[in-house]
């Protein structure tokens, strides 16, 4: 049993939500979370401005066997590759022992 996550800005997350769909994942789990990001000193003229950039972003996880787990990174790789820089980051985790 592997478990699947998949970040990205808020901007992506129909796209997220339709590549696992895409992929037929019978259930998912959302959570919208703050991402943050550091700026670099020469990227701002302010210097009250924040040394961190606030992004929205969105964390998706699934549970699946080992076949789909390789189903749904290939579909993210093949994601990032059609649209380059479009953060959206994927990985998987073992998980060693499940109730359900």
């Amino acid at each position: 049993m592997k478990l699947i996550a998949i970040m990205c800005v808020e901007e992506l997350s129909d796209m997220a939500r339709k590549l696992l769909q895409d992929v037929k994942v019978s259930a998912f789990s959302e959570s919208e979370m703050k991402g943050y990001r550091l700026i670099e000193e020469n990227e701002s003229d302010n210097w009250f401005a924040s040394k961190h950039s606030l992004d929205s972003s969105h964390l998706f996880f699934t549970m699946c066997d080992e076949n789909k787990a390789e189903e749904i990174l290939a579909a993210v790789n093949k994601c990032k590759l059609e649209n380059k820089n479009n953060h959206v980051h994927a990985f998987q985790l073992n998980i060693e022992k499940f109730i359900g």
